[in-house]
């Protein structure tokens, strides 16, 4: 168990509240922790009643909390007791709907919590372990929170050595740090579930072998949540333009394929990236190519889904998400429109968004995980400026309508898309009539020239279905070109880095085939 767990019972904190899922990894904890103290463990289960802690068999009839609480309040006289609450969250809730019931066990835990802290020769020590975090106001200054901590990297490579020695079979030391980096943001339990699924086919557990395995098994934790969803990744060839940023990322993902060898010359795991610009540029495009450029899995992060009617219920939702996030990590975090999925973030905003803006933004700054953040906004000056300050993203980069040369290339991509040969139609003569165009709009256009094709009997579109299709296509911009020249206007003020541009790319060494060396 973590070391704070000893010092908070010897510090004489009441109420230790541990927000988890893995109840018998803490059991195990706990009682580690109580043969050191010298104490006696007595459990409620909801909603069995009491539990004995060793054999965990019910031990009376399914008795109420308070029942519980009142049996053994006066336990801690003279001996050290621990008295561990599972999945009590309903009965913390003390709302305007919540029955007389819960008010009491509030009641209940205070006066035992107090004479922990102020009777000599009492000492009774409350652990609350629960899947998600209800903290009644009324006894929140007697609360200490807990976090459910995760191994780290170091953790997780003995777990696979132990693993490994214990089942009589062997993995690469070299291949043991980049499992760990795979398995990272897994409870033990999750880990270990892995591996036995991973050992059952071919008796021994590999990188190559169950790389895609750990993923798929990362998958099934986000669909059980709820709070994200799994994307397609895309491919970086749709990618029209926007080279400054292209090659960026690829950088970035140079430094994730070694990470294991960064970390330990001194660099920082990357946290991600923030894509400004008008509509229509290839901002949710770019989120999309960055997994397929990692290779890693993509995640969508709604935040409109984590908004709940209880107070507490939308940071708890956050919480779980993010928790959710790095037990996939490796991997992209997508969230589109920032702007929006924030709205009311200002001074003025609702509480409820404030706390969530604040809560992302500080696991943004302290994170050690391995997610790393695609956001994408059009409207800067609809964004909390928290977002903006340094430390929070690795970059900012600003994306505005393409000039010519992007603008072929668009129209060469969705052309090849479509199976069409660019190279037998004149793209020269589209340079004027798309003008103001985005991406979306060009690829618009391609599509109309191949439908009106297809409808008059031919297969293949000529200059002139291309140039009707884009004459016949009204640019967004030319539609809400106030709008646009505002965007255009906030981004300029802010001098943030061009998404076209060039920069120098990442090189492998000249002794490597494909990994990195410190030597």
């Amino acid at each position: 168990m973590d070391p704070i767990f000893h010092l908070y019972v010897e510090a004489l904190r009441p109420i230790l509240y541990i927000e988890d899922i893995d109840f018998h990894n803490f059991d195990e904890s706990l009682k580690d922790l109580a043969k050191e103290s010298g104490a006696i463990i007595k459990e409620f289960s909801m909603p069995y009643g009491a539990i004995d802690f060793a054999t965990k068999r019910q031990q009376l009839d399914a008795e109420e909390l308070i029942t519980f609480l009142d049996r053994n309040k006066d336990e801690g006289y003279g001996k050290r007791i621990f008295l561990l609450l599972k999945d009590v969250h309903p009965l913390l809730r003390t709302d305007d709907t919540a029955p007389l019931e819960n008010h009491k066990i509030i009641a209940c835990l205070r006066y035992i919590a107090e004479r922990t802290m102020y009777v000599n020769n009492y000492h009774c020590t409350i652990f609350i372990v629960c899947w998600t975090r209800i903290v009644p106001r009324e006894i929140e200054h007697l609360i200490t929170l807990v976090h459910a901590l995760k191994p780290d990297q170091n953790a997780i490579e003995t777990m696979l050595r132990k693993y490994s020695e214990h089942l009589n079979f062997s993995i690469k030391e070299e291949e043991i740090g980049n499992l760990a980096l795979e398995l990272k943001g897994l409870s033990v339990f999750q880990i270990r579930m892995i591996l036995d699924i991973a050992y059952c086919d071919g008796g021994f557990v590999s990188l190559e072998k169950d790389k895609k395995r750990i993923l798929d098994e990362k998958k099934q934790i986000i669909e059980k949540s709820g709070m994200l969803e799994f994307i397609k990744p895309e491919n970086i060839e749709d990618v029209g333009g926007l080279d400054d940023l292209r090659q960026w990322l690829k950088n970035k993902k140079f430094i994730f394929d070694n990470l294991n060898e960064a970390l330990k010359i001194g660099i920082d795991t990357p946290r991600g990236v923030l894509i400004l610009g008008v509509p229509g540029c290839g901002k949710s495009l770019i989120a999309k190519t960055t997994a397929g450029i990692f290779e890693k899995p993509l995640l969508r992060l709604d935040v409109g889904r984590l908004l709940g009617k209880y107070i507490g219920e939308s940071e708890s939702n956050m919480r779980h998400a993010l928790s959710m996030a790095e037990a996939v990590s490796p991997c992209v975090l997508w969230i589109d429109e920032i702007e929006k999925a924030f709205a009311g973030g200002t001074e003025r905003g609702h509480e409820v968004t404030v706390r969530l803006i604040g809560q992302f933004l500080t696991w943004m700054q302290e994170k050690q995980s391995t997610v790393f953040v695609v956001a994408t906004a059009n409207d800067i000056q609809n964004l909390p400026a928290e977002f903006l300050r340094k430390g929070r993203f690795d970059e900012i980069f600003s994306v505005y309508l393409p000039d010519w040369e992007e603008r072929k290339e668009i129209l060469k991509i969705h052309l090849k898309k479509r199976k069409q040969n660019y190279r037998n139609i004149s793209l020269s003569s589209c340079k004027d009539i798309t003008e103001n165009f985005s991406g979306s709009d060009l690829c618009a256009a391609v599509s109309l020239a191949l439908e009106r094709a297809f409808i008059d009997g031919r297969k293949n579109i000529n200059d002139e279905d291309l140039q009707n299709a884009i004459n016949d296509t009204i640019p967004l911009y030319n539609s809400m070109s106030d709008k646009f020249k505002k965007i255009e206007d906030g981004l300029k003020k802010y001098n943030f880095r061009r998404a076209k541009g060039t920069i120098k790319s990442a090189t492998m060494p000249e002794n490597s085939d494909n990994s990195f060396s410190l030597l």
